[in-house]
C-alpha cells in the first residue's frame, strides 16, 4: 500500500501514536514534611504530564524539577515559602536533572540539543546563560556533582558506562550496567551508584582510583535512591518510603503513602535539613 492511500484519518492516528510513543510518562511531585507525624503529602507540581527529577537548592527554599509540556521539557521550581510553581527555563531545547551547581548562583542540567545530542550543562541563574560542560561528550543521561568540581557521568547507551570526569584530559572509568542515581556520601566522600549487573541490585560505594564496596540491596527493579545531609540513605517500593545507615543490615519503613493513592514512587530528594522529602509518583 502506497502512502497516497492513506486515509486522512488514519494519517492522524499514526501521527497521535508517534507523539504518545515520543512523550515521556505522566507524574507527579509530591512533598511530604518529616517533621509532623502522619503527614499527608502534598502535590506540589499540579500539572498534568511529565513533572520529575526533584532537587532541593542549597538553602532548601526551593525544588527544581523538570516539567514537559508539549514534548518541550524546561526547568520549573517550587517556591516553598509562596507555595508558587515557577518556571526557570524556556528555551528551544529541552533540559533535565536539575542540580545546584558548585560554581555560585548557577545550576545545572542535561540540555538535549535539537539534535538529540545530550550535553552537562550550566545555567548562570543571573543572566540565563548556558554553558556546556565536558563538550567532547553528547551522550550524558544524568550525573551528579563530585569532589572538587568534578562530576560523575551516566553515559549512554548501553550497558550504561559510569565515568569519573575532570576535564577531557582527566576521565575514569568506574564501572558499567549502571543506574540512574548517582549521590555523593557527605561524610566519606565516596560515589554512590546502582551495580544493575546481576540481581538484586546494590548501591555500590566507589573511591578512587579503584576501591568498591557493598553498601545496600535494593528493593526488586528499584533503581532510585537518595542521602541525606547526615548520610541516611532513603528509598522506595510501591506506595512505601524506606530508609538506613550505611552501617545497618536492612531498611526500616518510614511510612506508606497508599491511602493517598501514591502507589508507583520512584526518585526521591531528601532537603538539606532533612526535615522533608520530594516524591515522583508515577501514573
Amino acid at each position: 500500500m502506497s502512502n497516497k492511500s492513506l486515509t486522512p484519518i488514519l494519517l492522524l492516528l499514526m501521527c497521535q501514536q508517534l507523539i504518545a510513543a515520543d512523550a515521556p510518562p505522566e507524574a507527579e511531585i509530591f512533598l511530604l514534611d518529616l517533621s509532623v507525624d502522619n503527614s499527608a503529602p502534598v502535590n506540589i507540581s499540579q500539572h498534568p504530564g511529565y513533572d520529575n527529577q526533584p532537587a532541593f537548592s542549597a538553602d532548601g527554599q526551593k525544588i527544581y524539577y523538570s516539567r514537559s509540556d508539549n514534548n518541550q521539557t524546561d526547568i520549573w521550581y517550587y517556591d516553598l515559602p509562596l507555595q508558587l510553581q515557577i518556571r526557570l527555563t524556556k528555551t528551544p531545547e529541552s533540559e533535565y536533572s536539575p542540580q545546584p551547581a558548585p560554581h555560585e548562583k548557577s545550576l545545572s542540567v542535561v540540555q538535549v540539543t535539537m539534535d538529540g545530542a545530550q550535553h552537562f550543562t550550566l545555567l548562570d541563574l543571573d543572566s540565563g546563560d548556558f554553558k556546556v560542560l565536558a563538550k567532547e561528550l553528547s551522550t550524558i543521561g544524568y550525573y551528579n556533582w563530585y569532589s572538587g568540581g568534578s562530576a560523575a557521568l551516566f553515559l549512554l547507551p548501553e550497558p550504561f558506562e559510569l565515568r569519573l570526569y575532570a576535564s577531557e584530559g582527566e576521565q575514569l572509568s568506574v564501572a558499567t550496567r549502571i543506574g540512574r542515581a548517582l549521590a555523593t556520601h557527605p561524610e566519606s566522600g565516596q560515589l554512590l551508584y546502582v551495580d544493575k549487573s546481576s540481581e538484586p541490585w546494590k548501591i555500590m560505594a566507589f573511591s578512587p582510583p579503584d576501591s568498591k564496596t557493598e553498601v545496600a540491596n535494593l528493593f526488586l527493579d528499584q533503581e532510585d535512591f537518595a542521602i541525606s545531609s547526615s548520610g541516611t540513605l532513603w528509598t522506595t517500593m510501591g506506595s512505601k518510603i524506606y530508609q538506613r545507615q550505611v552501617t545497618d543490615d536492612r531498611w526500616q519503613l518510614v511510612t506508606d503513602l497508599r491511602g493517598y493513592g501514591l502507589e508507583n514512587l520512584s526518585r526521591l530528594a531528601v532537603s538539606p535539613d532533612e526535615s522533608k522529602l520530594a516524591l515522583v509518583n508515577s501514573k
